[in-house]
């Protein structure tokens, strides 16, 4: 008797000349889209760092650039979902959506910088605009992806929960190792556009990977497009209407979102706002997601009631989002972190730069690495990556509740995740331009959490008639914890009071604008004046100033004759009280970031209320580049500016070559620009790209269009002001002109012969930022002029005895 064998299945996918079975198929693409994931996270990360760059660093710029990036993903789902009815071949059509996001990143670059210099300073609504319109090609082609891939994967009703859990957790995965990546490594080496490049290549790779098992696909070729509309029953599992889902799936977005804003904004005061609290955070979130998302998603298939898991997850996802506040509040109370966290405040969460200075030169150790990655990712994944993996079960379990049939699966996964999107981006504009400046963090807070009892009323509505009692049990202990952390969550502002009282042993007095957490503490004995200002968890000013903003502004004066001044970044006021104060100027235009530093200070200072009240003095609220883009024809004798620190989010755009470019041409003839610096190489080298004439000093740099005379006669007289205006509060040390002129380093020339082959920074490569396993040059010390000559021969009214001073102090 002959065997008889089973037929070959020649129709099956072949990559490499290898069959693929339906299993191993699913398995490639799996690969394929935790890499596109990455390479999305790398895009959003560069395309909304450029486009901040000319619509400014503002929560609104911000806020609107996101909503708009979301918006594209929203109709690239809605889109992809409309397709995977019409298309037999759903993977080929990813496969070209991944070439096409690549030939577009490729040249992004150039196109949002050139659309970026023609409209900078725009409105917000042109801003969102410009920017919906700029990345709405890449976000739909990214948002489509999705709703394809469960098309072409999801053959049978009971296996839709694993595969879409499957396929949204491994592409949530790729995004937050691809977030990570690009905020550690790939930006600080290869510069924005270099970051887009690697990006780039990942997506070609997909491409040609997925063109590889397009042909002879049994999986595609059984799925007729679905022209016409499939009928949809009314109910769905668990007695859920498909409005009731879009809806839920919405919330979920805009809780989600919402949350993440608040846990950035909670963590920034101690993170102190550098580039890598995103990511951070991000990636706490997205490996949640990623995690939750595969394991619900196995967990809704076998689920007999998935409606009442999802409320369940939904309810937990507010109790964790709270209990993870609370810890945090509480651990600098601990006896054990009580010491450290007063000890390390003012530079606590900042990375330290892995590379030790050993004798001559810097050595790179893995340890110091390896603590400093744990330092600056513990605290995210404390705070969001409990409430992050119950998150990440919300949209597979609606996916799989909403999904009727295989042939609908791609139209109702695109649909439930354009409402999820909407949410997302409502969410994100809501908390960041109305919550947080209406009501604060801790409000905020507790509002989403008594969100979660929609949920509770969902899920459980009609157990009080018709469930058993241990459903009403689990209702009530579900109520019982959302009210618990409500209760126990803090009140307006106290989070961060409690938090700098333990960095500062001191007073506190906090104010939560929309942009940023404001501190006054050290109050003297009577409690009326403050000691230290604090923009973020950074310190900011002194009260009394101990004379280091008017050590920069007294040379800066001294080599303009002011007339009409710009002072970029308020701060405490001392920089523009010092212009107040002298004679000759006509009017001082400030431009502050942040909305709620005058309201702050004028409140509790009253050199601030004075400044404030002086008619020569222009308050704008507004970034700095933006204001001049905005107002093209605004010259000035002097711009003078002190951004936070070379490491906090955004100065770059303060320090770039273009910026720099951008002040030159705002100077009036024989005007200056001075700039306050923590870093003594790359700063100056920038400055002396583009500016002909530049003198260095420690801690600060003057650079003009023309050649830079100072009148010392009067640099005393400056100097004499502030010593009557200011004594004895002023340190006598800091404003003493020959104090100010011992600090002279180089003039323009030997920065130029010692910064050849130091990077320059600029709009696409903000070096000093993303400093993280970067080579350093803070320890390397930069050697003065071996003789003052250079500088005394600039000196106007320096008579033989002051020449003869100087050399002698020399």
């Amino acid at each position: 008797m002959n065997k008889q064998t089973k037929p070959q299945n020649n129709d099956q996918p072949i990559l490499l000349g290898v069959r693929l079975t339906a299993t191993a198929l699913l398995l490639v693409y799996t690969i394929l889209f935790f890499l596109s994931g990455a390479a999305g996270l790398v895009y959003q990360v560069v395309w909304q760092r450029i486009l901040q760059v000319y619509f400014g660093v503002t929560t609104y710029s911000i806020a609107v650039i996101v909503a708009a990036y979301m918006c594209g993903l929203g109709i690239g789902s809605l889109g992809g979902g409309w397709l995977s009815q019409r298309l037999r071949r759903p993977l080929t059509a990813f496969a070209g959506m991944q070439l096409g996001i690549g030939l577009f990143a490729l040249i992004s670059p150039h196109i949002i910088l050139s659309v970026g210099r023609a409209t900078a300073g725009s409105s917000y609504a042109v801003v969102f605009g410009l920017s919906f319109a700029l990345l709405l090609i890449p976000t739909m082609l990214m948002g489509a992806t999705l709703p394809l891939l469960a098309r072409a994967f999801i053959h049978r009703l009971e296996s839709a929960g694993k595969i879409i859990g499957l396929l949204y957790g491994i592409n949530t995965l790729g995004a937050a190792i691809g977030s990570l990546a690009a905020g550690f490594v790939l930006i600080g080496w290869l510069g924005l556009a270099g970051s887009i490049q690697v990006a780039v290549a990942i997506n070609l790779f997909v491409c040609i990977a997925a063109l590889l098992t397009s042909s002879n696909q049994v999986q595609e070729k059984s799925l007729p497009p679905t022209v016409g509309k499939i009928p949809a029953r009314k109910t769905l599992a668990g007695g859920w209407g498909y409005r009731t889902v879009l809806s839920m799936a919405f919330l979920t977005g805009f809780l989600g979102l919402a949350y993440e804003m608040l846990w950035i904004r909670a963590l920034g005061v101690i993170n102190k706002h550098t580039v890598y609290l995103f990511p951070s955070v991000l990636f706490a979130v997205l490996l949640g997601l990623a995690i939750g998302g595969y394991i619900f998603g196995r967990l809704a298939d076998r689920s007999p009631n998935p409606l009442r898991l999802f409320c369940v997850i939904e309810i937990l996802v507010g109790v964790f989002a709270a209990l993870g506040v609370v810890v945090l509040l509480n651990l600098p109370n601990l006896p054990a972190m009580a010491e450290l966290f007063y000890a390390r405040f003012a530079e606590f969460q900042q990375p330290p730069s892995p590379f030790v200075w050993l004798g001559d030169q810097y050595v790179f150790s893995r340890v110091r690495m390896t603590t400093g990655l744990l330092v600056v990712l513990l605290p995210p994944a404390l705070l969001a990556l409990p409430a992050s993996l119950l998150m990440g079960g919300g949209l597979p379990i609606l996916d799989r509740i909403a999904i009727e049939s295989p042939q609908m699966a791609g139209k109702r996964v695109g649909d439930v995740h354009l409402a999820n999107i909407i949410g997302s981006t409502l969410g994100t504009l809501t908390v960041s331009l109305v919550l947080l400046p209406a009501v604060g963090t801790e409000v905020t807070l507790k509002i989403l959490v008594l969100l979660a009892f929609v949920f509770l009323f969902l899920g459980f509505g009609d157990t009080l008639q018709n469930k058993t009692k241990s459903d009403k049990k689990t209702a009530l202990v579900l109520a019982a914890a959302l009210l618990l952390m409500v209760v126990l969550l803090p009140r307006r502002t106290e989070f961060y009071q409690r938090i700098y009282t333990a960095g500062t042993r001191s007073p506190v007095v906090i104010d939560e604008g929309r942009d940023s957490v404001l501190a006054l503490t050290g109050f003297n004995p009577d409690g009326e004046k403050p000691t230290w200002f604090w923009i973020g968890g950074e310190i900011n000013s002194f009260f009394p100033p101990d004379g280091s903003y008017e050590s920069v502004a007294l040379p800066c004066a001294a080599a303009s004759a002011p007339r009409r001044v710009l002072v970029i970044g308020f701060g405490g006021g001392h920089t523009t009280r010092f212009f107040t104060e002298i004679p000759g100027v006509e009017e001082i235009v400030v431009i502050e970031l942040l909305e709620n530093i005058a309201p702050m200070l004028e409140d509790h200072l009253e050199h601030v209320q004075q400044i404030l009240n002086d008619r020569r003095v222009s308050y704008v609220v507004d970034d700095g580049r933006r204001f001049l883009y905005a107002n093209p024809h605004q010259n000035f004798n002097v711009i003078i500016m002190d951004p936070y620190r070379n490491y906090t989010a955004g100065s770059n755009s303060l320090y770039a070559a273009e910026a720099m470019a951008l002040y030159r041409s705002r100077l009036t003839e024989g005007g200056v620009v001075c700039v306050w610096k923590d870093e003594g190489h790359i700063i100056p080298a920038t400055a002396a790209s583009v500016f002909p004439y530049v003198d260095d000093y420690r801690y600060f740099m003057i650079a003009s269009d023309q050649p830079i005379f100072y009148n010392f006669e009067a640099l005393q007289a400056y100097d004499q002001i502030l010593r009557e205006e200011g004594a004895p509060t002023i340190q006598a040390h800091q404003i003493d002109p020959y104090n100010i002129i011992s600090r002279y380093l180089r003039d323009q020339d030997r920065i130029r012969r010692e910064s050849e082959r130091l990077p320059i920074l600029s709009d696409l490569n903000p070096y000093l930022e993303y400093y993280y396993f970067n080579q350093p040059t803070l320890d390397i010390p930069v050697i003065r002029d071996a003789s003052p000559d250079n500088l005394i021969n600039r000196l106007q009214g320096c008579d033989d005895a002051c020449r003869q001073h100087i050399r002698d102090d020399w």
